[in-house]
């Protein structure tokens, strides 16, 4: 994990990112990384994601969260008002409070700014996809930390149901001294924080290039594939989380 106050930077960093890069679109315009969403629905989408932890760091139960869209036009200023508000939640928690997880964490704190900042850095890259005019690479250290938190956090949120038996999938970033394995079967999903030889698929990339292609924001051109390309099929096509696209 990085630190709290790198979490926080990245955070506030991305989402102005995702904000200038939606007002570029049409708030109708579709998000082609979410098919079927438009640019309002990704911008809702955010917005409800900053209440849902905004009211478990008050200490709220994370299935009593109840959300309602803002109308088009307020889209902006709740998205702005949001942002600021899960900044300002972040860093008035303790790092002792007792805080809902969706994954072991040293603090709850610390595990809502990590996640925050790399969900708003995903969906900013959706938001600068729907733009059309480039998307804005990360920094390796931020970007390898992404790949732990999703292997080593999300990854049981992965459809796993097209798998017949037990695959092996390492993913190596180029710049950063990080690599992973996951396992994965129909009863078998596990990660060990390492490359090993012979793994059924291996992928290779900057680190900021393998993040984006295990969000399923980057395509197989992106990345190098050695081994048994029909399992990056099956990650594009199966081993997504299951909330909607993100």
């Amino acid at each position: 994990m990085l630190g709290f106050e790198h979490y926080l930077d990245e955070l506030e960093r991305q989402g102005r990112l995702l904000r200038d890069s939606a007002r570029q679109s049409a708030l109708s315009a579709g998000v082609p990384s979410c098919p079927g969403w438009s640019v309002a629905q990704l911008l809702a989408h955010v917005i409800r994601v900053y209440g849902w932890a905004n009211s478990v760091l008050c200490g709220g139960r994370p299935e009593a969260f109840e959300f309602s869209a803002p109308a088009e036009e307020e889209l902006f200023e709740v998205y702005d008002a949001g942002l600021r508000e899960v900044v300002s939640r972040l860093r008035a928690t303790s790092a002792s409070a007792a805080v809902w997880t969706m994954a072991p964490a040293p603090s709850g704190k610390l595990f809502w700014a990590r996640r925050m900042a790399h969900e708003t850095a995903i969906h900013r890259v959706d938001a600068q996809l729907a733009a059309g005019f480039g998307v804005e690479g990360f920094e390796p250290e931020f970007a390898a930390d992404g790949i732990d938190e999703l292997l080593t956090g999300q990854a049981t949120r992965f459809d796993r149901s097209g798998l017949s038996q037990d695959r092996t999938i390492s993913l190596t970033p180029l710049d950063s001294n990080a690599s992973w394995t996951l396992s994965v079967g129909p009863d078998l999903l596990s990660c060990r924080p390492a490359a090993v030889d012979g793994a059924d698929l291996t992928v290779f990339g900057l680190a900021s290039d393998l993040y984006q292609w295990i969000w399923n924001r980057a395509g197989d051109d992106d990345v190098a594939l050695r081994g048994d390309l029909t399992l990056a099929d099956r990650w594009q096509q199966d081993f997504t989380v299951r909330s909607g696209r993100g």
